[in-house]
């Protein structure tokens, strides 16, 4: 097998999040850290995570000296907004200052919004549930596009809402920690309104100063299907639950309503029109079957399908899961796709190498296919925080000395680098010599 070509405009990097990233915050997600007993597998807390508030610059030059030409961040609401209306004009300048590093760095700024955590002064008020929500996001996402807008064109208002929901909500392992089927559909609800907002606040700075500003949220894809041999029961417990979590925000936005289950089918204002694109966040696919002892989730059962390989995380490893989303996605909405997150749980790095190709030829294939895809941006750089699993699993292609904080590469990024340098995907000989 020959190396296969990328596309020639097609975006190339990685994707972090402040929150893994940066140290010295305080919100939601830091006053959960110190509960005690630890909800965090490791009992670790962000406080300095990767230091990367501080470093960026050099972060960002060791990415692009690996050819990169792209790179995913979120801002952090907290450090913007520490209090109700009063905006720190230091912290958005120095959210500033990385674009104009990226930008200097000839990479793609791609912005996100809020990526899980949320400021404590509104997590206190009930966080996204909290009817003001949507007006207080959107008045923090102008804030963002009148200082960085001139320079970003790719926009994400929030990070998998599906997955805070069912984490936050239902199963109860992330802030707030409750756990209840109306919690989580509420929080969908109170998600889909604050990207409504978030997204027609951007698009109003954008077109008051003549800016290009396209705007989506980074959607989470992650397939639940009947397991193998599957009975009427199975099938029929895959169906709801593969709904809610892959399809009801999307189509909710296509639709400009709150469509049921989980909403009345009422109109959501400036919900319709809210996505220019739409961002994908690639891991796995799970498989369904029917238990009556799991109410909670509807009644369906999920894990990861015992044929194939898994990470370090117990994910299952399947490129074609990929391939099908792609081609689903762009069917469905026939939006631009952006690959916003794609990687393995690895801790020694002996997966990761072929992960990486085998999916970008998943990405390719989709292509191939007819999918409409502008880029794929890797999760992640560095080992960071890896939320309530603390530092236990490791996405990055560079290693973090816990105590020096000094970055190593691995095989991995050495392989991540010539494929954005060649802007092309290796054969498998070739990858079995970079691994090495």
């Amino acid at each position: 097998m020959t190396p296969r070509r990328l596309p020639s405009e097609f975006l190339l990097g990685c994707a972090t999040a402040a929150h893994q990233v940066e140290g010295g915050i305080e919100n939601d997600w830091s006053r959960f850290e110190r509960q005690r007993p630890s909800p965090v597998a490791d009992g670790s807390d962000a406080s300095t995570a990767i230091d990367h508030y501080r470093r960026y610059a050099e972060d960002l030059q060791q990415l692009a000296a690996g050819d990169q030409d792209a790179h995913r961040f979120s801002v952090e609401w907290a450090r913007v907004e520490p209090e109700a209306g009063c905006f720190d004009s230091a912290a958005l300048r120095h959210y500033r200052d990385v674009v104009r590093v990226c930008r200097r760095l000839d990479m793609e700024p791609v912005v996100t919004l809020q990526h899980f955590t949320l400021p404590r002064w509104l997590a206190e008020r009930g966080g996204v549930v909290n009817p003001a929500a949507p007006r207080l996001f959107a008045r923090y996402a102008a804030a963002c596009a009148e200082t960085l807008g001139d320079s970003v064109v790719w926009w994400l208002t929030i990070n998998e809402p599906a997955v805070l929901a069912v984490q936050g909500y239902l199963n109860g392992l992330w802030p707030p920690q409750q756990r209840s089927i109306g919690g989580a559909l509420a929080a969908l609800r109170g998600l889909l309104r604050m990207h409504a907002a978030g997204a027609s606040a951007v698009h109003d700075v954008a077109r008051r100063h003549g800016w290009d500003a396209r705007v989506s949220v980074a959607h989470h894809e992650r397939r639940l299907r009947p397991r193998a041999g599957a009975t009427p029961l199975d099938r029929a417990a895959a169906v709801l639950p593969d709904f809610i979590f892959n399809r009801w925000f999307l189509r909710s936005c296509v639709a400009g309503r709150m469509l049921p289950p989980v909403g009345d089918g009422r109109r959501v204002p400036d919900l319709r029109g809210s996505l220019d694109f739409l961002g994908v966040n690639y891991y796995s696919e799970d498989t369904v079957s029917f238990d009556a002892r799991v109410p909670l989730t509807l009644f369906a059962s999920m894990a990861p399908d015992p044929d194939l390989p898994r990470s370090a995380f117990g994910w299952a490893i399947h490129p074609a899961g990929l391939r099908r989303a792609l081609n689903e996605l762009w069917l469905e909405t026939r939006l631009p796709l952006l690959v916003t997150e794609n990687g393995v749980a690895d801790n020694d790095d002996e997966l990761r190498p072929r992960y990486i190709v085998a999916h970008l030829n998943a990405v390719l294939d989709a292509i191939d296919d007819g999918a409409d895809v502008r880029g794929y941006l890797h999760w992640t750089a560095w080992d960071n925080f890896e939320w309530a699993e603390g530092y236990t699993k490791r996405f990055g292609l560079y290693a973090v000395d816990r105590e020096t904080l000094s970055r190593t590469p691995k095989p991995s990024a050495a392989l991540f680098a010539e494929i954005c340098r060649t802007r092309s995907v290796p054969d498998a000989a070739r990858v079995t010599a970079l691994a090495r």
